[in-house]
């Protein structure tokens, strides 16, 4: 599956359009396009605080909502078009050409279920990745949507790391646990693959055998990588995959998502919710 059409979720946040900057960088590897989208919520979905105040008062904080949620959009797709125009990327009405450009698209309602209806319908989501606020521990939820639409959208979601210098990356690594996820991501991410300088494919010792079929599978799409066995002791999955990129230098890590149970992730923590947290380089998540 090639990729024509990326969806980047825009809030008006600093980390929302730094991911531009990066799905670009996408857009002109596969000849693309990116599609902005800015999610306003109901202004009538009122807190229920209110539930007791005079409707008067209802009907002025709803007023004030609408003001503040129409400017901000405004203000959303304004950013958009200078970001395009000053990459020189024509904004038009549709998909349907063939050269790199952007489309606009804004809808009012819940962000995750937007977002999931237009991801379905796209090849790649780019979005930043989740940080973990102050106070909060590694076991705490982390990245709601993240999560969401890693699970339900059916895309490869592509994670951009705070502080990213967005370039054309060469070095790529794929974390293989011969796990459904992981076998998906593989498909999904093949054109990325092959246009790849270096590829480490990242595996624990206790799936050695395999590798030989593997290596097969992927010499016939072009593909030679290296093998990067994880260390036989570690204290977390996470960040030994981590610490193999950084020792290969690797620049984009590909890996299945929630190949375990989701419960069992939630109560454990895992490697899916540790890289949402501490990825430090441009992380394809497929589920």
């Amino acid at each position: 599956m090639t990729v024509k059409s990326i969806l980047v979720p825009l809030d008006g946040s600093e980390a929302s359009y730094a991911v531009l900057d990066t799905a670009l960088v996408v857009a002109n590897r596969f000849n693309a396009k990116i599609k902005g989208m800015h999610i306003r919520t109901r202004s009538g979905d009122l807190p229920f605080e209110l539930d007791y105040v005079p409707e008067n008062l209802k009907r002025s904080v709803v007023a004030e909502a609408e003001r503040v949620s129409t400017e901000n959009a405004r203000a959303v797709y304004e950013q958009f078009v200078e970001y395009c125009n000053k990459h020189d990327i024509v904004v038009g009405d549709s998909l349907n050409d063939e050269s790199v450009g952007a489309v606009w698209r804004e809808e009012m309602g819940s962000v995750s279920d937007v977002l999931i209806r237009h991801g379905r319908l796209c090849d790649v989501i780019a979005t930043s990745r989740p940080t973990r606020k102050k106070g909060s521990v590694l076991r705490s939820p982390a990245g709601e949507k993240m999560e969401s639409l890693l699970m339900r959208a059916g895309r490869p979601i592509l994670m951009v790391p705070p502080d990213w210098s967005a370039h054309k990356v060469g070095r790529a690594a794929f974390a293989w646990n011969e796990s459904l996820e992981a076998s998906r991501a593989m498909a999904m991410t093949m054109p990325w693959l092959t246009q790849m300088d270096e590829v480490t494919l990242i595996v624990s010792r206790k799936r050695e055998a395999g590798v030989p079929n593997l290596m097969e599978y992927l010499s016939l799409h072009g593909v030679k990588p290296k093998v990067q066995f994880l260390p036989d002791k570690h204290r977390s999955v996470g960040q030994a995959i981590l610490d193999c990129c950084s020792g290969n230098q690797v620049e984009m890590l590909i890996v299945g998502g929630f190949s375990h149970a989701r419960s069992r992730e939630l109560v454990f923590g895992g490697v899916t919710r540790f890289l949402l947290l501490n990825s430090d380089v441009i992380t394809v998540m497929v589920h």
